[in-house]
């Protein structure tokens, strides 16, 4: 197969824009992207496609379902690759709640698991008596880690379970989800309820393993893995840190080691994604607000050190990624309708390169 890119469009505001899932022939000598072909264009694929072999797998992150008057949630689908870098959608399914935000295939191949982040906006308060005394209760749509099968043909099948985390007094938002190297393990990042847990299948069931409690107020976003030790760095919504997370294969056991800054000044930023060079001693956050990515270098331990931040070609910095030979950092800047690319420099700074029009681009895999 030749060099292709996966983007995903994504909005949020309900503007009238071609979304959907693109693809592009990718030039690995001067990092350019051409020959783009646009599919689904009304869905909001706001994760980073799942592969499995020549299927990938992406998310429709709306809250209601098509005939439904409001709720019901999204919708995955999976969609085979041509050798030539055309896609063909193969299935589609309700993702059974609200705004599915992130997937993955876990290690077997057996399994799509999709998480949701939920709507603050879609609320109901329910009253009821209790005790001869009338109470109301406000009821959030569930923010739920889904468990789907996978056919051999790479369709989606049933769903075979559903965990969901809760804490008194505030909602849970799931917003991503990853395999944990060599392990067979999952990992989730919770932003509402400010927690990362690691999960095992077993039999078809979700299994919790460990939770980890982040400082309250982080918002864990996205992350990344080392590529050779046992860390996890996540990256906050509403703190411009980077947390670092050593995680046991085994166990699934995880603990907070270090927190790093991402900005020399005070300025407002909302984390959105982290990328790490092949070699581990680069690591690169897009922030969006103050539109810059955050460049650090990682020491042999793995702790991260800021090296500066450089403007990141755009508006609204969302997903970002590193070319396949590691020479070039992708950034979708959504709301300027533009990729930046930009060229990594032997120290691990970064010189932009070009800008490539992309309607409201939002994340990017490179296969």
């Amino acid at each position: 197969m030749k060099k292709y890119a996966i983007i995903g469009s994504w909005d949020w505001d309900g503007t009238d824009t071609v979304k959907g899932v693109n693809t592009a022939a990718v030039n690995e000598k001067t990092g350019n992207l051409s020959r783009f072909r646009n599919y689904v264009p009304d869905v909001k694929s706001g994760c980073t496609a799942a592969v499995r072999d020549n299927i990938i797998y992406f998310t429709d992150e709306q809250k209601t379902l098509k005939g439904n008057a409001n709720g019901g949630g999204g919708y995955l689908y999976a969609a085979e690759v041509s050798s030539q870098g055309e896609i063909e959608i193969i299935s589609q399914r309700p993702s059974l709640a609200v705004n599915p935000s992130y997937c993955t295939v876990d290690s077997t191949g057996r399994y799509l698991i999709a998480v949701h982040h939920g709507s603050s906006r879609n609320c109901a308060t329910k009253i009821r008596k209790e005790n001869g005394r009338i109470i109301s209760e406000v009821v959030h749509d569930d923010a739920a880690a889904v468990l789907f099968e996978l056919h051999a043909d790479g369709t989606i099948g049933e769903a075979a379970d559903a965990v969901f985390h809760e804490k008194e007094g505030r909602q849970s938002h799931l917003h991503s989800i990853y395999n944990v190297p060599d392990s067979g393990l999952l990992l989730i990042c919770d932003k509402g309820l400010d927690c990362i847990y690691t999960y095992a299948v077993r039999r078809g069931k979700l299994v919790l393993k460990d939770t980890l409690s982040l400082p309250e107020g982080s918002d864990p976003r996205y992350g990344a893995f080392h590529p050779v030790l046992p860390l996890f760095y996540a990256n906050n919504e509403q703190r411009s840190v980077l947390y670092t997370v050593r995680f046991n294969k085994r166990t699934g056991k995880l603990k907070l080691i270090g927190e790093t800054q991402l900005m020399d000044q005070p300025l407002i930023a909302m984390a959105s994604d982290t990328v790490i060079t092949a070699d581990g001693k680069y690591l690169y956050t897009a922030l969006r607000m103050a539109d810059v990515i955050s460049v650090c270098s990682a020491d042999e331990k793995g702790m991260p050190h800021l090296i500066g931040t450089i403007d990141a070609g755009g508006k609204n910095a969302r997903g970002i990624n590193l070319s396949r030979d590691g020479r070039f950092l992708y950034v979708c800047n959504t709301e300027s309708d533009v990729i930046a690319v930009f060229r990594i420099q032997p120290d691990g700074t970064l010189k932009k390169s070009r800008e490539i029009p992309c309607s409201r681009p939002a994340n990017i895999r490179f296969l």
